[in-house]
């Protein structure tokens, strides 16, 4: 899908999308609550339940992660499963302690051949506590004419007790364990050696569990590296309602946007969220923006806008707006942090477009322009190019025409429905 963006200051009124962290943690309980009524006293009730709260086909809510962890429980409750990661690394990450922690046996599969440095660092946890692990015994099958391949096959249900990370595994990982140790026969621990990159899914985790009836007591040690307190022998019991927290990191683009020339409010969102993407107002009001925040809603409008310097090590989701936002902003800004080499694509939008922006290896730096060029983009296959560019759009002189754009749906299903509610101008 090939479109041309006509520039325009954003301007109105959205709803928050649902957070695609949480629609997948709700759908993991929802998914493990009625596993416990599958292999245990049979309960129509609570499957019916959860057939009426079914929520993953609502609009903003779907993510491969979400499609192939829902296709694994799907596989799960089989004497002998086999559950297909596809090539999707936080799946099989987030499955692996759950699957040991359900089943006496299960192989998981790939769409492609996974590296040992993958699936190593999880033995060494899983190990201690008396799961094995093999490979090779599979046969490669075909999948729809494609190769599937053996990542590892578990054998023995995990035992409960204590569990040491060094902070560096996958957050998918720990928050895999904190789902599955509840429902161990006895009490379990989780221990940090090391701080973790980030605490935002274990978090939010948590507060999911607490919906579902389950208490994991969260603490710091002496070091302040964080430990987890698992009560065994709990069940997890589907809410009577269900409210989908909105998403901060999609909400972050549009309020991003309102700061370049517009006014956005965008509501749904929840102001004491686990999510580290609610930074964005505070990240905007350095910039120069005027924010605000109610009780539901967030609102962003334009400012005069002055360079400032900004760590981003902790919230990755917000580097394609606030590098927009930096190349506007009057003076010198430098955005921290990260690895340029994770966003060489927003670099070539900017760079492009006509910014001043240079690339430090460890982040970016600009020299603020009020109008960048705008022009032509192919997205090659990045939705970041479609994010960069739709923002730039905003303070561009000239049209801004995006070579396949509905990539962006891989990310955000809903972009330019969102897009054309606040006004934005879209011609195909």
């Amino acid at each position: 899908m090939d479109i041309t963006l006509i520039p325009t200051k954003l301007n109105g009124t959205i709803i928050a999308r649902p957070s695609i962290s949480y629609s997948l943690l709700h759908a993991v309980c929802q998914a493990l609550a009625v596993h416990q009524v599958r292999i245990g006293a049979a309960d129509p009730a609570a499957s019916q339940a959860s057939k009426a709260r079914d929520f993953t086909r609502l609009p903003g809510c779907w993510s491969e992660n979400l499609e192939v962890i829902l296709d694994c429980f799907e596989s799960l409750p089989e004497d002998a499963p086999c559950l297909f990661v596809d090539d999707n690394e936080e799946v099989f990450h987030m499955m692996l302690p759950i699957a040991a922690a359900t089943k006496q046996k299960v192989s998981f599969t790939g769409s492609v051949e996974f590296p040992n440095s993958t699936v190593l660092p999880f033995t060494s946890v899983l190990k201690p506590r008396g799961v094995t692990f093999s490979k090779g015994s599979l046969k490669i099958k075909r999948r729809d004419r494609n190769l599937i391949h053996e990542i590892c096959t578990l054998t023995k249900r995990v035992s409960y007790g204590s569990f040491s990370l060094t902070g560096r595994e996958d957050p998918y990982f720990l928050a895999g364990l904190l789902l599955a140790l509840p429902l161990l026969e006895g009490n379990s621990s989780v221990r940090m050696t090391t701080m973790p990159e980030s605490t935002e899914l274990p978090d939010m985790v948590l507060s999911v569990l607490q919906q579902y009836g389950v208490t994991v007591l969260r603490s710091v040690d002496d070091y302040g590296y964080p430990c987890f307190d698992i009560p065994g022998n709990q069940q997890l019991r589907l809410p009577d309602t269900l409210q989908l927290e909105g998403d901060w990191t999609r909400a972050a683009f549009w309020l991003g946007c309102g700061a370049l020339g517009g006014n956005v409010t965008v509501r749904g969102l929840s102001g004491d969220s686990k999510q580290v993407s609610r930074q964005i107002l505070d990240k905007l009001h350095s910039l120069g923006a005027a924010t605000g925040l109610s009780t539901d809603s967030a609102n962003v409008v334009a400012g005069n806008l002055q360079g400032c310097n900004i760590n981003a090590s902790r919230i990755p989701g917000l580097v394609p707006i606030l590098s927009v936002i930096m190349a506007n902003a009057s003076g010198t800004s430098m955005l921290t942090g990260i690895n340029s080499d994770d966003y060489t694509s927003i670099f070539r939008v900017l760079d492009a477009f006509g910014a001043d922006i240079s690339d430090g290896g460890s982040g970016f730096s600009f020299t603020g322009k009020a109008i960048l060029t705008g022009g032509e983009i192919n997205a090659a296959g990045d939705p970041m190019i479609v994010l960069a560019a739709t923002a730039a759009s905003c303070i561009s002189r000239m049209p801004v025409t995006i070579r396949g754009a509905g990539v962006v749906n891989k990310l955000y299903p809903g972009f330019f429905e969102d897009y054309t509610a606040l006004g934005g101008q879209v011609e195909a």
